[in-house]
Order: C-alpha cells, then sequence, then structure tokens
C-alpha cells in the first residue's frame, strides 16, 4: 500500500461482515478474480483487526506470481486496531470511508501503512448484514456510488429468509416499501423487538426443492437462534435498498430458485448477478494451492496418512469433519455424543472439529475418542487439507455454504447437521438431488423436535435413537446407496465447477456484466 495517483483506474470498496469469516472468505476470491481480469481495477477492502490476518493469509495461498500481479491494485485496510467488539457495528467505517471518498489518506491500523490519492469508489460491494456500512454510504456519498449487497450463500434461501409471502419467504409487505424499511430500521436501532418466524406448521414451497413444514427451517434448538431475528430483518431492508445483488451461488446448481429471484429483482429494476462457486483456487482444482503447514496440520496429516494405510482410501469422515462451523452447536449436545459412540462402536475412522465458543467437551468422551486408535479431535482443523486427502470419504456438516463449495472443490460428498439460516435449504435441494444424506433424529428442541414433511411416524429424537440412525448409516456409505449418492454428488459437483472454469461460464460472464454495468 502507498500513495496511487493516476488518472485511468478504477475504484471498487468491498466490506463484509468481520465477525463472519464466510462472508469473508469468497469475498477473498471474488477480489482476486476482479482483479486478474480488471487491470484497471483498484480494489480497496475495509475490514476490522479480529479478521485482517485472516484475509492476508488467505490471498497469500495463491502462487506467489498471482499475488504479486495484483498485490499494488489491493488496499486491505484494518479500520479499527485491536479493540474491536466484531459483534457490533463498526463505528470507524463512516470516517474512512469519508476520507476514502476524498481522496484522502486512510491508514491500516495493523501495518500503519497508508493510501491517499485514490479516485472515488464508484462502486461498493457490501455485506447486507453491515448496517454501518450502508447507512455510512449513503450519508457520505448519496446515489452517486452503486451498492451491491453481497449475498454469501444460495439462491434459495435468500428466497425463504428474505424473500416475500408469495415467493414462499418471511418478510412482511411493510419492506416493500421507503416507509416501511425506514420505520423497521427505526425499531433495530432502538432496539426494540423485531417479530420473527411463525413456526406453526404451514407449509413451505421453495423452487427446486420438496415442500416441508415452516418449523423444518429450525431443526436445532441453538445459542445462537436469538440474534437471527435483527440480522436477517437487516438483510432485507438492505437487499431493498441496494442496486442489486451479488450472489455466490449459480443456476447450475437451482435453476429453479434463480429463474425466480431474477424475475423478483427485475420487478424491482434491481440487478442480479449469480458469481458463485468462489474459491481462492480453481473449483476443478487447475491451480496450485500456497499453504503453509503448522505444527497441527503436520499431526492432522500424519492422522490420515495412518487412517490411509489401515483403511484404505475414502475410509475417512471427517466426521470426515463434524464440523459445525465456528459458531453453530446444539444446546442439547447428548446427540453429539451419541454419534460420537456410534461411530467409535462401528470402527469408522473420523476426525472431529469442534470450533464453536458454545460447545463444552466432557473429558470421558476425549478420552473414548483418544483410545479409539481410529479418531482425532481438534479445536480447529486445516479443512481443505482434510478434504483435499485421498483417505476423506464423507464430510458430516452443518451445511455452511463455504463448507458445501469445499466440498464441491473437493468431490466429498456430505452428511448433513443443519441447524437454521440457509442450511436447511442447502440440504433440501441435495437431498431433492439424491446427492446427500441428513441426520434427522439429531433434530432438537420444541421446534426442531416435530414430524417432518412425508414423514408417516414421529422420529424419537432421542440420543440413542440418534446412535442408531448413524450405525444405520454407516451400513449404508459402504454399500451400494452409498456410492449412488457419491455418484450423483460428484455430477453435482463438476457442474457447479463449470460456472467459472469454463471459458463462457456464467458466473465469469456475469461479473464481467457486472462490472461493466456499474463500473
Amino acid at each position: 500500500m502507498g500513495s496511487i495517483i493516476a488518472s485511468n483506474i478504477t475504484h471498487v470498496v468491498v466490506h463484509a461482515m468481520p465477525a463472519a469469516w464466510g462472508h469473508n472468505k469468497p469475498l477473498c476470491a471474488l477480489v482476486v478474480h476482479i482483479l486478474e481480469d480488471h487491470p484497471e481495477i483498484v480494489v480497496t477492502y475495509f475490514t476490522a483487526s479480529g479478521i485482517y490476518s485472516k484475509i492476508i493469509a488467505e490471498l497469500k495461498r495463491l502462487e506467489p506470481a498471482r499475488y504479486a500481479a495484483i498485490e499494488s491494485r489491493m488496499n486491505i485496510i484494518d479500520i479499527t486496531g485491536p479493540d474491536v467488539d466484531l459483534l457490533k457495528p463498526l463505528d470507524t467505517f463512516e470516517s474512512n470511508f469519508q476520507a476514502l471518498y476524498s481522496s484522502s489518506q486512510v491508514t491500516c491500523l495493523t501495518t500503519n501503512k497508508t493510501i491517499d490519492g485514490l479516485p472515488r469508489p464508484t462502486l461498493a460491494i457490501i455485506d447486507p448484514f453491515a448496517t454501518h456500512a450502508f447507512e455510512s454510504i449513503r450519508k457520505t456519498a448519496g446515489l452517486r456510488i452503486s451498492i451491491l449487497a453481497w449475498w454469501t450463500t444460495n439462491v434459495g434461501s435468500l428466497l425463504r429468509l428474505l424473500g416475500p409471502a408469495h415467493l414462499g419467504g418471511v418478510s412482511e409487505p411493510a419492506l416493500e416499501t421507503a416507509e416501511g424499511r425506514a420505520e423497521i430500521k427505526r425499531k433495530i436501532f432502538a432496539g426494540e423487538q423485531i417479530k420473527w418466524h411463525e413456526c406453526i406448521g404451514k407449509i413451505v414451497n421453495i423452487p427446486g426443492i420438496n415442500p416441508s413444514y415452516d418449523y423444518e427451517w429450525f431443526p436445532q434448538q441453538s445459542a445462537v437462534t436469538s440474534l437471527a431475528a435483527v440480522v436477517e430483518k437487516t438483510g432485507s431492508i438492505y437487499i431493498r435498498e441496494a442496486d442489486g445483488v451479488i450472489c455466490v451461488s449459480t443456476p447450475r446448481f437451482e435453476p429453479e430458485a434463480d429463474e425466480v429471484v431474477k424475475e423478483w429483482f427485475a420487478s424491482m429494476g434491481k440487478a442480479w448477478y449469480t458469481v458463485g462457486p468462489l474459491l481462492i483456487h480453481s473449483l476443478n482444482m487447475n491451480s496450485r494451492l500456497i499453504q503453509a503447514k503448522s505444527e497441527s496440520d503436520i499431526l492432522v496429516e500424519a492422522f490420515l496418512d495412518r487412517i490411509q494405510k489401515e483403511f484404505g482410501n475414502k475410509s475417512l469422515l471427517y466426521l470426515t469433519k463434524m464440523s459445525f462451523g465456528t459458531v453453530w452447536w446444539p444446546e442439547q449436545d447428548d446427540r453429539v455424543w451419541a454419534v460420537i459412540d456410534g461411530l467409535i462402536e462401528k470402527r469408522q475412522p473420523f476426525l472431529f472439529s469442534h470450533p464453536s465458543p458454545f460447545m463444552h467437551f466432557p473429558a470421558e468422551i476425549k478420552k473414548k475418542i483418544d483410545a479409539s486408535g481410529i479418531a482425532m479431535e481438534l479445536n480447529w482443523s486445516p479443512q481443505e487439507l482434510i478434504l483435499t486427502h485421498p483417505v476423506t470419504g464423507w464430510f458430516l456438516t452443518h451445511g455452511g455454504w463455504n463448507s458445501v463449495e469445499e466440498a464441491f472443490a473437493h468431490r466429498v460428498p456430505l452428511i448433513f447437521w443443519p441447524f437454521q439460516a440457509d442450511q436447511p435449504y442447502t440440504v433440501m435441494r441435495l437431498l431433492a438431488l439424491k446427492a446427500a444424506f441428513e441426520l434427522i433424529e439429531v433434530r432438537t428442541g420444541i421446534v426442531g423436535a416435530r414430524i417432518p414433511y412425508g414423514c408417516k411416524e414421529l422420529p424419537a429424537f432421542t440420543p440413542a435413537s440418534a446412535k442408531a440412525e448413524i450405525l444405520r448409516l454407516v451400513e449404508k456409505l459402504r454399500l451400494d446407496e452409498g456410492s449412488v449418492i457419491r455418484q450423483n454428488f460428484e455430477a453435482v459437483a463438476s457442474t457447479v465447477g463449470q460456472a467459472w472454469d469454463v471459458p463462457d461460464g456464467e458466473s465469469r460472464k456475469n461479473t464481467s456484466a457486472m462490472l461493466k454495468k456499474f463500473l
């Protein structure tokens, strides 16, 4: 970074919620695509100190020559310094954007390096949950800068979570008018209670998936559920107030939902661009990753090598990772320990990652895993190292979109344990394609533990039934049903990968069309 003064460059500013790595990781990939394909563009990426180093590390996974080619046009700016609460709006965004917009000096508080003299940004790509960014940009620049909302998951979940009722969504009519949105903003800023989903057994119909009950979109009782009402309402406001949306998915995965959303956005006079999947490397693995290995990575790799030697390729369940992401964790976690008991009893090798701050790890479970000889547990795991290893056969996950995209990239089929948000739609879509498994008996809570649509009998929803289900599933994985699911998943992954990897892939074309329109 430093002073850049040129009349022939175009300036784009980007920002994703710093508390959500899943929103920032694909943004890194989009920045790389933009800079590599458009040498006239400079990108300024506003973020916070808590995630600054992860962004830099992600970008430096590029081959050195690729990184060097774009480094001078890529300004990653920590605008907060270390003393910041990532769950609160970033108060420093407004002053830093004002400086950037006036071509004044902006300082990265991690490195103390500065940028200045840049032309005014003409496009902002902003997380729709980042109230501070949307409001600051409009206050400073009015409508002189276009804002595209950054939707970091699939199309169908946007329909359900942020869409209008006639399209299967939960957004109230007030969101369709400027006055209605202003009143909801007032309530949010005042800390008033925000109305959320009703789970009354109403049938939900979203294009491309089978019917479901409304409560099936909340299959787990979770410690973060109480935050979701305000978050979703915020997103509902700003996708309507933005000039359009960039979505990290592709119609190759969900053509039915994509067609409906395109028509909806066209009716509002808004732009809609699908640009997924987004990974730093090619989804079809045509480019080489740079990944420095830590001591922990070396231990993980040694474990994977041993399991491969003893059990063969595709033998590990990552639980092939049992991952609930960095936040999600079931409040009734006895189902987790029941599943682990079942895997050990079945002699099914697994690697268990548990990064959630809400997780309590009983000492007796840890001892059981350590003594099993077929399992490994750790707080944080090198996910792509594990997914690329030939021993990894299945991936048990909550269904976060980054994990699904990585599973597509490495052709590792999925077993789902979803919580809420975008995850239930992802599960339902892959189940409709007969390309995944889902655990049902692990559902919890007064909302989640209700009869699923199409079931003739109410599942038991107990630790014992969860253990029995995983025992049955392990058998399926080893037989023809598992082979069919794997083949179907690999076919979906191959199709999804072509969105970027063929010369006329629609995600590459959509990105160019978006830049042409808004720059």
